[in-house]
């Protein structure tokens, strides 16, 4: 027979040994995909931030010039005005992003919505395109020739517009197709974060006289905070590293109307091969997203519910 010290002691060496074979299980399922960020994310990041403080021009030029480029690109004003358009953008396109998807959400998981299912279908498809297929999309919608919405425009009585060489026009096509491509996606969310509430309070709510448009506003929209802070963080991530969906549709014009931060960067980096500018200006940019999501955080309390 055994005694107590020699159980404990044998079920004590049990126990690690699972614990040894969870860790080790753990970190062969992580592998890959810590492998892949290492390998796509940290090591650009670290040779990026590296030639920030060369004068590089992506071939045989490489010369050390210390902080220079920060120097240069902390005057320059196509940067201020690019970074300037990139957080108006964000800023006015925010608001769609957030309660088009809720508002739809709210209907399709109503009890009185008829054909939910092939409703999100139709719903999500756009989220299933790449950027490059919503920009001609759009673009073929919205072509001042032979666009759809100009034709209807015209049947209308109306004359069409010129979506592409108007400034405001050719920022509000961008807007559109950021909200269209993306409504999707928030909608999903919202909707998983709807169904998660439970009856029992819009019952008791019922109860004390509220009505459908009362419990929305005073019960809903606060449970929902976290996804809400989600939503917002993940859409301002998208908006201010918007690219290939401007590159589709407008290409930056007219003019620079709709050349943001990003776009800014790459034609200073590849068009006019100044990598190391580049670089640096990619840094500043990075840092100071990093710090509009910080303050995000910060303002929301990490999107939780106040007690």
């Amino acid at each position: 027979m055994l005694s107590m010290y020699e159980k404990t002691k044998i079920n004590v060496r049990k126990k690690k040994s699972r614990d040894t074979r969870y860790y080790v299980s753990f970190w062969l399922f992580i592998l890959p995909c810590a492998a892949l960020f290492v390998l796509f994310f940290v090591v650009p990041l670290f040779l990026n931030i590296i030639n920030s403080f060369f004068n590089y021009d992506g071939f045989r030029t490489r010369e050390f010039i210390g902080f220079s480029n920060y120097v240069q690109l902390f005057s320059d004003r196509d940067f201020y005005n690019a970074l300037y358009r990139t957080l108006m953008y964000t800023v006015v396109s925010l608001p769609f992003k957030i309660f088009i998807p809720l508002g739809l959400a709210a209907l399709l998981v109503s009890k009185t919505t008829k054909l939910k299912t092939i409703t999100r279908s139709l719903i999500y498809l756009p989220v299933l395109l790449s950027s490059l297929v919503v920009g001609l999309t759009i673009n073929w919608m919205f072509s001042e020739q032979y666009g759809l919405v100009n034709y209807l425009l015209q049947q209308m009585g109306m004359n069409g517009i010129n979506w592409a060489t108007e400034p405001f026009f050719a920022r509000l096509l961008v807007i559109i197709a950021s909200t269209w491509a993306s409504t999707g996606f928030y909608m999903l969310i919202y909707i998983g974060a709807l169904n998660g509430v439970s009856e029992d309070v819009y019952e008791a709510a019922q109860i004390d006289g509220a009505n459908t448009f009362k419990s929305f506003f005073k019960i809903t929209i606060p449970l929902i905070k976290p996804t809400t802070f989600l939503v917002s963080l993940l859409s301002i991530i998208s908006l201010l590293k918007e690219y290939a969906l401007v590159q589709g549709i407008t290409r930056g014009g007219p003019g620079t109307a709709t050349t943001y931060v990003v776009q800014y960067i790459l034609t200073t980096g590849f068009d006019q091969s100044k990598h190391g500018y580049a670089s640096a200006a990619s840094v500043v940019v990075m840092l100071i997203f990093a710090m509009i999501a910080l303050i995000q955080y910060k303002f929301t309390n990490g999107g939780e519910l106040n007690d």
